[in-house]
C-alpha cells in the first residue's frame, strides 16, 4: 500500500512539475515578443493604420503587465512605467481612430500616472447619448475587459453581461467565466438580476466627467452561478 501511494505521489510531482515547466516555457515565449509588439505597434501607429495598432498594443499592454506578475516564474521585470506605457498606447490609438470612450477606458487603468493623467486632459468631454444601447466596460486585467452589452429593443433593453476573473495565470491556461441578462424598460434607468439568493442591481447614470454609465452592486455573489471569483458589481463606462 505505501510503495502505491508513493507512486501516486511521484506521479502528481511529475505531472505538476511538467505544468509548471510547460507554463514557463509559454511565459518565456510571450515576455520575449512585448517589444516586438510595441515596436510593430509603432509602426501601424505612425503609418495612420490606428486599428492595426490597437491590435499590437493590446498585446504589448496584455503581456507586460502579466509577465510582471509572474515575474518569479521567469516572467520579465517591466517596471511600472513599461506597463503604464503600453496602456496609454491602446487609449492613444483609439482616440485617433475617433473613439475618446475606449481612449478614456484605456488612460483610467493606471489614473495615477502622469501620462494617464495628461491623456485624460486632452480628450473631448463626453456628451450624454440619446438613449442607453451600446458597449460598457469595466478592466478585468491583463488586457481584458467585462461586458455589458445594451441593445434596445420595439419596449425594453436587453442586458447582457459577460464578466472573467483574470487569475495569476490566466493570460496561458484561461479565465473564470460569468454572466446573466436581464431586461429594464425603455422609461427605466435600474433593473436587478436575481437568482436564488444572489441578486444585481443596475443603475445607469451619467457622469460629466467620465460619461455613461452602469454602476452595479451585488449580493451574494458566490450564489450568482458565476466561475470562481468572478463578479459583476463596479461601474461600467459606455464605449460603443
Amino acid at each position: 500500500m505505501y510503495k502505491s501511494l508513493f507512486s501516486i505521489g511521484l506521479l502528481i510531482l511529475s505531472t505538476l512539475t511538467f505544468a509548471d515547466s510547460e507554463f514557463e516555457k509559454e511565459l518565456h515565449s510571450g515576455c520575449s515578443q512585448v517589444q516586438n509588439y510595441a515596436n510593430n505597434g509603432k509602426k501601424f501607429y505612425d503609418q495612420k493604420q490606428y486599428q492595426k495598432a490597437i491590435e499590437q498594443f493590446k498585446q504589448q499592454a496584455a503581456w507586460s503587465s502579466f509577465c510582471a506578475m509572474n515575474v518569479e516564474d521567469g516572467g520579465t521585470a517591466f517596471s511600472e512605467r513599461d506597463i503604464t506605457t503600453a496602456f496609454n498606447n491602446v487609449g492613444l490609438s483609439y482616440a485617433k481612430l475617433g473613439n475618446p470612450q475606449w481612449a478614456r477606458a484605456w488612460f483610467s487603468v493606471y489614473p495615477k500616472a502622469q501620462s494617464s493623467q495628461f491623456n485624460l486632459k486632452q480628450l473631448p468631454a463626453p456628451e450624454k447619448p440619446k438613449n442607453l444601447a451600446g458597449k460598457y466596460v469595466r478592466y478585468a486585467g491583463f488586457g481584458e475587459w467585462n461586458t455589458m452589452e445594451v441593445k434596445r429593443t420595439s419596449n425594453a433593453y436587453q442586458i447582457e453581461f459577460n464578466g472573467f476573473y483574470m487569475g495569476l495565470r490566466s493570460l496561458i491556461y484561461g479565465p473564470n467565466l460569468g454572466g446573466f441578462s436581464t431586461r429594464m424598460p425603455l422609461n427605466k434607468i435600474q433593473t436587478n438580476y436575481s437568482v436564488e439568493d444572489c441578486k444585481i442591481d443596475l443603475k445607469f447614470q451619467f457622469s460629466a466627467q467620465s460619461g455613461q454609465q452602469i454602476v452595479v452592486n451585488s449580493s451574494n455573489p458566490m450564489s450568482c452561478g458565476f466561475g470562481h471569483n468572478v463578479s459583476a458589481e463596479g461601474a461600467y463606462l459606455k464605449v460603443e
